[in-house]
């Protein structure tokens, strides 16, 4: 990441980068609503990953240790360098499997990686493709022509390899549809706290400036979160993090620019560098809630609705999606026809002194919503939401069955 430059080069050739995606088959219960798995028999927690599916939401970190394991990880990154031998290669693999992990992407880089050569001699020791899950290429790598060299002499010996990377500010340097043909999959991180120039919505605008070219080119895209360092601990002398709850408030609200913005999954990055280290663990907390929320991410099938914000600050640059609402929503489908509307406040706790916006969706289908997790409903007969949203504040809002079952019949007969 960029913020990797601040750690010694002793620290990263000595710490494991672990990838666990935590497995949650079932959504939890939160304040008492029922699990959306159950409102349909649709829902499905599993996510299209390239290979086969694996869970949509994960945690990611610097690590010693194998403590993510007992997470049941079922993907993850291991192993850190600058170069590495064929042979070194080959160790990284076995060292996987003696750890259990089911689906294993070796994590490293090196302009040898670039040659043929290096994944011959790899093949060369009796490794196929079925003993590693994929190659986590270099980090934030610049030069497209670096990633698609690298991918396409990894495809040559092992074509069923999955290509990874993290991608940053895809604002600056090439266009990000030059790096779509090195890659299967991108994490495009968020950076909300290590740039601070960026206003918070630079997640959300990141993703809707550059997400549909990689999906249309069939790629997967996941949102990656920031909570390292300054961004994972409470600082008095930031009131953006000057209190535990803000610190929760400020992840999980990158949580829900990434559904906003439509990415396909979510990571959790660099929780832990190294051993001892402050990190806040809150997104576990928010696990439950995505994966309640999950069968309308999956599905896609997302409409932005018109939004006038009543009070407060009306709109903000997001850089580099434009200028955009202060309060923004989407109303998500699925494949049974039920409707889930998800809202945010584009404003982090500096902007406008912290007030909040009231706002109101339009567009949406009559009915009754269950407010998820804030044990409350809203009954809608005009079209429109109106609520309040602190900065930071998100609200999904969920169309009562028996309501989005009316919605269908009457588009079957205006239809």
């Amino acid at each position: 990441m960029k913020n990797k430059d601040n750690l010694s080069l002793t620290l990263l050739a000595s710490t494991v980068l672990l990838c666990s995606l935590i497995i949650g088959s079932s959504a939890a219960q939160t304040s008492g609503e029922e699990n959306a798995s159950d409102n349909g028999p649709s829902a499905n927690n599993e996510f299209p990953y390239p290979r086969g599916t694996a869970p949509p939401y994960g945690m990611m970190g610097w690590e010693t240790g194998t403590q993510f394991l007992t997470d049941n990880a079922t993907l993850v990154h291991l192993g850190w360098s600058t170069s590495i031998t064929p042979q070194q290669f080959v160790d990284n693999i076995h060292r996987g499997k003696e750890l259990g992990i089911p689906k294993y992407l070796v994590a490293t880089s090196g302009p040898q990686m670039t040659s043929e050569s290096f994944w011959k001699s790899v093949k060369d020791m009796g490794v196929t493709d079925d003993d590693f899950y994929g190659v986590y290429f270099p980090d934030e790598e610049g030069n497209p022509a670096t990633l698609i060299t690298m991918n396409t002499a990894m495809k040559k010996y092992f074509p069923n390899a999955v290509a990874g990377d993290y991608l940053g500010d895809m604002q600056t340097g090439p266009e990000d549809d030059e790096f779509i043909p090195g890659l299967d999959v991108s994490y495009f991180t968020t950076y909300t706290k290590f740039h601070p120039e960026r206003p918070h919505a630079w997640v959300y605008g990141n993703l809707i400036a550059n997400a549909p070219d990689w999906k249309n080119k069939g790629k997967t895209v996941y949102v990656t979160t920031e909570a390292f360092g300054q961004a994972a601990e409470v600082n008095a002398l930031d009131p953006d993090l000057n209190t535990t709850q803000k610190v929760a408030d400020r992840h999980e609200s990158q949580i829900v620019m990434g559904i906003l913005g439509g990415a396909q999954g979510v990571f959790s990055y660099a929780y832990k560098y190294a051993e001892d280290t402050p990190s806040y663990t809150g997104w576990a907390s928010f696990k439950p809630k995505y994966e309640q929320v999950w069968p309308w991410i999956m599905e896609g099938n997302r409409t932005l609705l018109e939004t006038n914000v009543t009070s407060g600050r009306t709109g903000i640059t997001s850089d580099p999606g434009g200028r955009i609402d202060a309060v923004t929503a989407y109303m998500f489908t699925d494949t049974d026809g039920r409707k889930l509307v998800a809202s945010s406040s584009m404003l982090d706790f500096t902007e406008a002194n912290g007030m909040a916006n009231n706002a109101t969706i339009t567009g949406v289908p009559d009915g009754t919503y269950d407010v998820l997790w804030e044990n409350r409903t809203v009954n809608v007969a005009d079209g429109t939401i109106t609520d309040t949203w602190q900065p930071y504040e998100y609200h999904f809002y969920q169309l009562k069955t028996e309501d989005t079952n009316n919605t269908n019949n009457t588009d079957n007969i205006n239809g």
